[in-house]
């Protein structure tokens, strides 16, 4: 197969990078050669073969395995292709080798500079009167002075450019992936982390060393949600789901991590000292989100009020993911169960 043309320059090969890998963290996809190509072909727009079957293998799997990743490449892509990706992956360290260059250059330019200067001194104090071979001494080392002040200037001037330069692109490559890294994870609507960071946080959390204090997973279900929607229309559902996200991220800073699990549902991760505070950590937001309320239109008043139910489960030490999450959803379970606008804690 033909290996395909492409721009390897540093500049291009940066602007393509703030495209691709971070739609390979996007689908959790490692940032190899091999998916560097295949995606680089992507946000290229080269081939739309091969853009149809990776959204294909993206709508199926939401990510593209490693065999998958295979095939794309072989099919539409060549050894050449790769060494080329090879050498485009090693171009901003290469950036950093110049600039590291540069540095020594500076350097010695500023030593070989310092020795002059002292036998300049030295001259100048061991002149004699009237002696004109110590008069031309000094003189040939001031010649050596200006010559060696120019080269150093030269290499300061091209290292700050080269350092310029590559700050400049790995700093605005950096913000790319922060930027796709925070959209990942967050949801849209309420600005909490969703539900697929959720999966990867609450393995973490399960296998963090245990310190003695009490972990808690807290569900939290806003009650009667669907006649939110059903009274008011979908708009002012959305504002609901807005506020108690609101209070509940509010309560949390600080102290644990805030997840929209799905539809009306929250989640919180937390570790305090002792289950009462727990319990009292839970019960602020409750009581907050009680003071919510949906107004009216015309009067301004409140229509409805707005709560929630809690259902707490605190990780053991032989607890596994699932059973947390069992736990936790019981909890909440016996909350809407007992009368809702409560908490209940997993036994």
């Amino acid at each position: 197969m033909k290996a395909t043309e492409f721009d390897t320059s540093l500049s291009h090969s940066a602007q393509c990078m703030k495209q691709a890998i971070p739609l390979m963290v996007k689908y959790k996809m490692p940032v190899t050669p091999v998916n560097y190509a295949i995606w680089y072909c992507y946000v290229l727009g080269s081939n739309d073969k091969l853009n149809k079957e990776l959204d294909d293998i993206l709508a199926h799997y939401q990510t593209c395995p490693p065999a998958q990743a295979k095939q794309l490449f072989n099919a539409f892509l060549s050894d050449k292709d790769l060494a080329l990706f090879h050498q485009m992956s090693d171009s901003f360290h290469n950036t950093i080798a110049d600039v590291q260059t540069e540095i020594g250059k500076t350097l010695e330019s500023s030593q070989d500079f310092s020795a002059i200067l002292s036998q300049c001194h030295s001259g100048l104090y061991g002149l004699k009167k009237n002696s004109l071979d110590s008069f031309d001494d000094v003189l040939g080392y001031v010649d050596r002075l200006t010559e060696e002040s120019v080269v150093m200037q030269q290499n300061a001037y091209q290292f700050q450019k080269k350092l310029e330069n590559a700050y400049a692109e790995i700093s605005d490559l950096k913000t790319a992936l922060v930027n796709t890294q925070t959209a990942a994870s967050q949801d849209p609507l309420t600005g909490l982390l969703n539900r697929g960071k959720f999966d990867e946080d609450i393995v973490l959390f399960c296998k963090a060393e245990h310190t003695g204090n009490h972990r808690a997973l807290i569900f939290v279900d806003i009650d009667h949600f669907k006649q939110f929607n059903d009274d008011f229309g979908h708009q002012k559902g959305d504002d609901v789901l807005k506020v108690v996200s609101t209070k509940i991220m509010k309560h949390t800073e600080g102290i644990g991590k805030a997840y929209r699990y799905g539809g009306e549902e929250f989640c919180i991760t937390a570790e305090l000292d002792s289950l009462s505070e727990v319990v009292n950590f839970a019960e602020s937001i409750r009581k907050d989100i009680a003071k919510l309320s949906v107004k009216g239109k015309k009067t301004g008043k409140a229509v409805r009020s707005i709560t929630a139910s809690f259902g707490i489960a605190l990780h053991g030490e032989q607890c596994l993911v699932a059973q947390l999450i069992e736990r936790a959803d019981k909890a909440l379970y016996l909350a809407k169960e007992h009368g809702r606008n409560r908490i209940e804690i997993a036994a």
